[in-house]
C-alpha cells in the first residue's frame, strides 16, 4: 500500500469506521484507490505544468537570471502539490454529514487549507511580482479563501505578510467560518 492509501484508510478509519468495517477486503480497496491516486495526482501535475501561467512566469524569470533549475523545480513542485490537494478532496477526504456541528468544524480545521498557504503565496508574489495574479484571478482567490481582496492586496504589499496576517486575525477567523458554512451546507 503506497502513502496514499495509507493517508486514506487512516483517514476513513477515524471517520468512516463504520464504512471500513464493512468492507470485505479493505487491505485491497486502500491498495487499490492508493494506486488510482497516485496515478491521477500524476496526471493532473502534469497537466497543471503544461498549461500553468505560472510555468510562462518562471520560464521568463529564469531567462532573466539565467537560472532554470530553481523555477523549474518550483514551478514542478507546486503543480505536484496542487494536484495532490485536488486528488485527495476528491477521492480522500470524506465528511460524514451526522457528525455534530462541533465535531463537524473539528474535523475541518484539521483537514483545512490552512492559513499558511495564503501567507506563502504573498511571499511567492514579492518574490516573484511578475506572479501577481490579474485582478479577476485575485478577486477569485479572495472568492475563495472568503477574504476581501483589499486584504489579499494588502498582503502581497505587506512588508512582511506573516505580520500583517497576524494584525488581520479576525479577518482570517471570519473567512474560515464562512469556508465552514460553506463546506456544511
Amino acid at each position: 500500500m503506497n502513502q496514499y492509501g495509507k493517508k486514506a484508510l487512516e483517514h476513513w478509519r477515524r471517520y468512516a469506521p463504520e464504512r471500513v468495517e464493512q468492507m470485505d477486503d479493505p487491505e485491497t480497496f486502500f491498495s487499490d484507490l492508493g494506486l488510482e491516486i497516485s496515478g491521477q495526482i500524476s496526471d493532473l501535475a502534469r497537466q497543471l505544468e503544461a498549461n500553468s501561467d505560472l510555468s510562462l512566469a518562471m520560464a521568463a524569470s529564469s531567462r532573466e537570471t539565467g537560472s532554470r533549475y530553481l523555477p523549474e523545480v518550483a514551478r514542478r513542485m507546486t503543480a505536484r502539490r496542487i494536484a495532490e490537494e485536488v486528488v485527495m478532496d476528491e477521492l480522500v477526504w470524506i465528511h460524514d454529514p451526522s457528525l455534530p456541528l462541533d465535531e463537524a468544524r473539528q474535523e475541518w480545521e484539521e483537514t483545512r487549507a490552512s492559513d499558511e498557504n495564503l501567507i506563502s503565496w504573498a511571499e511567492r508574489i514579492q518574490d516573484a511580482p511578475d506572479l501577481m495574479p490579474a485582478t479577476v484571478d485575485l478577486e477569485q482567490k479572495a472568492k475563495d479563501w472568503a477574504v476581501p481582496t483589499w486584504f489579499l492586496k494588502g498582503l502581497t504589499s505587506a512588508e512582511i505578510p506573516r505580520q500583517y496576517a497576524n494584525e488581520h486575525q479576525e479577518i482570517l477567523a471570519e473567512a474560515a467560518n464562512v469556508r465552514f458554512l460553506r463546506e456544511v451546507r
